[in-house]
């Protein structure tokens, strides 16, 4: 079996693991379903761009390059206890009981967890596709709504925030739209008051991030991490971000 292109014009290898440049042999893939992996064949795979770049940031030590990022994504506000964070991908997370009870919905898969004592940070990764507008019963829930849901309810008694990881505005518009709506709180809070009695109280942001501020906690995190080996982990992904136009600031 060989690459291939699609009719597109895309790169489609003939392993998946060929578009991977760290950990291409974890157990996480085994259990993973098929449509995944065949996913992570495409050269414009977003999973592919998320396992690589944040499986390498796992491999630094957090306090290198996590406030930046956080910084990046919410000026003004800081993230602490990150000496202790955790990054997770595709992780599972169940929906408030009250959707779950009603079986309105299932479980959400949510590409990228970072947590330490203190809060709760979901990302959720674009690359060339933009979110989704609703789910089979809720046709208004978009994407960022669920996330910013599942997510708050998942945090408990932490602090809880939101990003939505683009590479530009023109590719993730209606993204973009909602998430600049969701930045003044009371907006999801009221979208989601009839389940949710708590009203969201640790909901304490909502933003957007480029690939391009990836890019340079990763710059930042080759030059600066004290490890000769988390500095060429950084190094290594912000080569791979390079070689494909990933590492531009965007918008």
């Amino acid at each position: 079996m060989t690459d291939h292109i699609s009719k597109s014009g895309v790169r489609i290898a003939a392993d998946f693991r060929d578009n991977l440049i760290i950990d291409r042999y974890d157990p996480v893939f085994a259990s993973m379903r098929m449509s995944k992996r065949k996913h992570l064949r495409s050269a414009n795979s977003e999973d592919a761009v998320t396992w690589n770049v944040f499986r390498s940031l796992r491999q630094i030590d957090p306090t290198v390059w996590l406030p930046d990022l956080f910084s990046s994504a919410f000026p003004g506000a800081q993230l602490t206890h990150t000496e202790h964070a955790t990054v997770e991908l595709w992780k599972s997370v169940e929906p408030p009981p009250a959707l779950r009870l009603s079986a309105d919905e299932g479980d959400s898969e949510i590409d990228v967890v970072v947590e330490t004592p203190s809060a709760v940070w979901f990302i959720e990764a674009k690359l060339t596709s933009d979110i989704s507008t609703g789910t089979t019963t809720r046709v208004t829930r978009d994407q960022v709504l669920r996330n910013i849901d599942v997510g708050s309810y998942y945090a408990g008694t932490r602090h809880f925030y939101f990003s939505l990881l683009i590479a530009n505005a023109d590719r993730s518009k209606e993204g973009v739209r909602v998430v600049e709506e969701y930045k003044n709180l009371d907006v999801p809070r009221g979208l989601l008051k009839d389940h949710r009695p708590d009203g969201l109280h640790n909901l304490r942001g909502v933003s957007r991030l480029t690939w391009g501020n990836l890019a340079e906690v990763l710059d930042d995190a080759s030059q600066d991490a004290t490890l000769e080996a988390e500095k060429q982990f950084a190094s290594r992904a912000l080569s791979w971000m390079r070689e494909r136009g990933l590492s531009m600031k965007g918008n």
